[in-house]
C-alpha cells in the first residue's frame, strides 16, 4: 500500500517568499482504503427472505511522526471509517465502535511514543488479539468467524498498549484500558490483552488471551470476561501454497448476565459493550485455511467448526455444534487494488446459531449462505 506525505510545502514556501526562516515540520501520512462489494445472503430459516446488499468500506487515517532529539519520535493516528452499515444515530460502545456513528476518529485515535525499545500509545485503540487475528488469520475471507466471533473487544476506549520490537522473530504486544473511566470504588472496569508471536523459517506461531470487566447501570461492574487463542502457519517455500489454522476458547458469562439484565441496574451502562458471541456465552472453536498463490491469482478455502457451548449458567447446550465453509478467488488488478469473490456456507445443530453474516445469526437450527464480489484498494 501506497501513503501520500505531505510535509505542508506551500506554508513553507510563502515563508521563504517573505524572507523567514522555514521552521521543522513533522512528516504526516495521509493513508486509507475503499473496499465496494455486491452481496447476496440466504438462509432456510422460516421467515427470512434472502436478499441482496452493498457494503461499501471507505476509510481514511492520519498519522504523524515526530523525531524527537534523543532519536525517538512523537507518534499519533486519527483514523476514520464512513462505511455504509453504520448509523449516525447509533453510540459508539467503549469496545467497539463498528457499527457506531460516521464520526471523526472512530476506528482510532491515539497518541504515543515510539524508539528502539518499541513503542507506548495511549486512546482509541485496535486490540492486540484482534489485529493478529485479522491479519494474517482472517485474510482471504474469513473476518467474521476468525477475528470476530468470541472476541471480547475491537477498538477500545482510553486505552494503554506497549508493542516490543522485533527480537530476532518475537515480538509481544499488551493492552490495559480504562473503557469509561467511571471507576468509583465500588469495582473497577478493564479491559486488558496480552499477545505473543514468532514469525521465521517460513512459520509463524501466535498466542492471545484478553480478560474484561464491564461498567453497570447501577455504577458497579459485572462479572469477568474471558478469551483465549492460539493460531499457526507455514507457507511452502516458492511453491505458492500456505496453510494456517487456529484454536478459539471464551467464556462470556460477565455479558451474558449483563445483556439479560437490560433495562435494570444490572445491565450494561450507557455506551458500554460486552463480548461478540452468539450460541452461548461459552464456547469452543477451531479453523484451518488452505491458500495457493500464483501470479496475480489467490484461491483460498476455510473450515470453522464450534462446539461445546454452554449457557448463562455454564450448563452445556445440547445439539448446539456450528460448522461453516468459505472459499475466495482473488485476482491483483494494481499493487494496490484487488478483486474477489467469495463464498460463505453455514450449517447449524438443532441449538446453533452461528451465520453465514451477522443478518443470518439469529435462528437456531438453520443453514445459510453469503456470496460476495468486490474490489479493495488501499492509498
Amino acid at each position: 500500500m501506497q501513503h501520500r506525505k505531505p510535509y505542508l510545502s506551500t506554508l513553507s514556501a510563502l515563508l521563504l517568499a517573505a524572507g523567514l526562516a522555514t521552521p521543522a515540520m513533522a512528516a504526516v501520512t495521509i493513508g486509507g482504503s475503499m473496499e465496494t462489494d455486491i452481496l447476496l445472503e440466504g438462509s432456510n430459516a422460516d421467515g427470512f427472505s434472502d436478499n441482496v446488499q452493498l457494503d461499501v468500506e471507505p476509510r481514511i487515517f492520519f498519522q504523524g511522526d515526530d523525531k524527537l532529539d534523543n532519536g525517538s519520535s512523537v507518534i499519533w493516528k486519527i483514523w476514520t471509517g464512513a462505511e455504509n452499515y453504520r448509523s449516525d444515530a447509533a453510540h459508539n460502545n467503549d469496545n467497539n465502535s463498528g457499527n457506531g456513528s460516521r464520526s471523526w476518529g472512530n476506528r482510532e485515535a491515539w497518541g504515543g511514543w515510539k524508539g528502539d525499545w518499541g513503542s507506548v500509545r495511549l486512546g482509541k485503540i485496535y486490540s492486540p488479539s484482534y489485529l493478529v487475528l485479522d491479519w494474517p488469520y482472517a485474510a482471504q475471507g474469513g473476518s467474521m468467524h476468525v477475528e470476530e466471533v468470541g472476541l471480547l473487544g475491537f477498538n477500545i476506549d482510553n486505552s494503554i498498549v506497549y508493542d516490543s520490537p522485533n527480537l530476532n522473530g518475537f515480538t509481544f504486544s499488551g493492552m490495559y484500558a480504562l473503557r469509561t473511566q467511571q471507576n468509583q470504588g465500588d469495582g473497577n472496569e478493564y479491559f486488558a490483552d496480552l499477545t505473543g508471536g514468532y514469525s521465521g523459517h517460513n512459520a509463524s506461531i501466535n498466542v492471545g488471551y484478553q480478560q474484561a470487566k464491564a461498567r453497570l447501570q447501577n455504577g458497579s461492574v459485572g462479572d469477568e470476561d474471558k478469551f483465549a487463542f492460539i493460531a499457526g502457519g507455514y507457507t511452502f517455500g516458492d511453491s505458492g501454497w500456505t496453510v494456517r489454522g487456529g484454536y478459539k476458547w471464551w467464556d462470556c458469562s460477565g455479558s451474558a448476565k449483563a445483556g439479560a439484565a437490560a433495562g435494570t441496574g444490572d445491565g450494561f451502562a450507557d455506551n458500554v459493550g460486552g463480548c461478540n458471541y452468539f450460541t452461548g456465552p461459552e464456547q469452543q472453536q477451531a479453523w484451518l485455511q488452505g491458500m495457493y498463490t500464483t501470479g496475480k491469482h489467490s484461491f483460498s478455502v476455510g473450515y470453522n467448526y464450534f462446539w461445546g457451548a454452554k449457557d448463562i449458567n455454564g450448563n452445556r447446550i445440547d445439539d448446539s455444534d456450528s460448522q461453516t465453509l468459505l472459499a475466495r478467488y482473488t485476482y491483483a488488478l494494481s499493487k494496490n487494488t484487488s478483486a474477489y469473490f467469495d463464498t460463505r456456507f453455514s450449517t447449524n445443530d438443532t441449538n446453533g446459531t452461528i451465520g453465514a453474516t451477522y443478518g443470518t445469526s439469529y435462528k437456531p437450527g438453520t443453514d445459510s449462505y453469503r456470496l460476495l464480489i468486490g474490489t479493495w484498494t488501499g492509498f
